[in-house]
């Protein structure tokens, strides 16, 4: 197994953590002796002594206040993991516990699980160039990216995520418009504008890149990617609600396109949670979850890991997921508000899946914090 190329880029970057990037992550919770493992069912319990349930409550409640047309809450699934076991779920009318959702980005975190398991089993080497065939012509600067840069958001490519001017935008264009077919070879057209690893910019396309470089190293066929994706991911952590969207050329839309429940979704935040580990099975190779929460190295990022966001200090034009929560919070975050938010100082798992049609990001985001708050760290 070719565990040691990763595990260098996590220390590495620890490592520079006195030039302003981050200090080291904290500790990951183990997995509590007492509780399964929630591959078949979810264990349901009351939460840990500490948490003030009143408080709990309102806070709850108040992210199912924002309405969109027709009174539906914005807010449609929340779920709350603490030790290993669902402590509080709600569900706005219409919805329960084994309705699919939209990803959107969220896909891109559970991309990166993929390219993660392939690192594991010896196929990737994300400090590599990235595999792609469009790039490999003498002279093409392309072909130093590397796959860490492209996990990264760091690949100097022109294909940032803009949705102001819709006749440019790149996004538009490969998710909806005429270059939707073949989302991949789309994305791997485009030019490069940035020395790869000095820029931070975020992008659906270069997601559909990684996702064709998985998809071709497991076989090819949209067959072949998604027996990869229920045997070595879904099934093993019992995520089987998933359903994910591939483009009309038969590739995975790696960038924003997975449908499943809130327990499932509940389920990949508590893989990242526990290690990469489920019940003693290594899914992800040991020192990836670190790997995922160390920052691109580029000047204008502070927030951003390897496809998940981090809960440091933004750089200019960022955000942070849970304002004034925990440093160790990270999460996978899609459009309208889809959050897989993971908590290891408390120990906790938090999903929120629904819209944003009255409720502003900041608004769901200071819920979800509230939400946190309420749950002391773990001792």
């Amino acid at each position: 197994m070719r565990v040691s190329t990763w595990v260098w880029l996590a220390i590495l970057a620890i490592a520079t953590a006195g030039s302003g990037l981050a200090a080291a992550p904290v500790p990951l919770p183990p997995q509590p002796v007492d509780v399964p493992w929630p591959t078949q069912a979810w264990p349901i319990g009351a939460p840990a002594g500490g948490v003030d349930g009143t408080r709990l409550d309102a806070a709850l409640a108040h992210a199912f206040v924002a309405t969109g047309p027709g009174g539906l809450a914005d807010t449609r699934a929340l779920l709350v993991v603490q030790h290993g076991a669902i402590v509080a779920e709600r569900y706005a009318r219409g919805f329960r516990p084994d309705t699919r959702f939209h990803s959107w980005s969220v896909a891109k975190s559970i991309t990166q699980a993929l390219v993660g398991i392939l690192v594991r089993d010896g196929s990737l080497d994300v400090s590599a160039p990235a595999p792609v065939p469009a790039w490999q012509a003498a002279g093409d600067a392309r072909r130093t990216i590397t796959l860490d840069q492209l996990l990264h958001m760091t690949s100097g490519l022109a294909n940032q995520d803009d949705t102001q001017d819709v006749a440019s935008s790149v996004v538009v264009a490969m998710l909806f418009g005429n270059q939707s077919a073949r989302m991949a070879e789309y994305a791997a057209s485009l030019p490069l504008i940035h020395q790869p690893g000095s820029y931070w910019a975020y992008s659906t396309a270069t997601s559909m890149i990684v996702a064709d470089i998985v998809q071709r190293r497991v076989g090819g066929s949209q067959d072949a990617m998604l027996g990869f994706m229920r045997r070595e991911l879904f099934e093993p952590i019992g995520m089987r609600s998933a359903v994910p969207e591939f483009d009309a050329g038969g590739t995975f839309m790696g960038g924003g396109f997975v449908y499943a429940s809130a327990r499932d979704y509940a389920r990949f935040g508590y893989l990242y949670l526990r290690n990469g580990m489920w019940d003693g099975a290594r899914i992800l190779p040991e020192g990836w979850v670190d790997y995922t929460r160390t920052p691109a190295a580029a000047p204008n990022n502070g927030v951003y890991g390897a496809n998940f966001w981090l809960n440091l200090t933004p750089a200019e034009g960022q955000f942070k997921v849970l304002p004034d929560g925990p440093a160790s919070a990270f999460a996978a975050s899609g459009n309208d508000g889809q959050l897989i938010v993971i908590v290891p100082t408390q120990d906790l798992v938090v999903v929120r899946l629904g819209e944003m049609h009255a409720s502003t990001w900041k608004t769901v985001t200071a819920d979800l914090a509230a939400i946190v708050a309420t749950f002391p760290a773990s001792p």
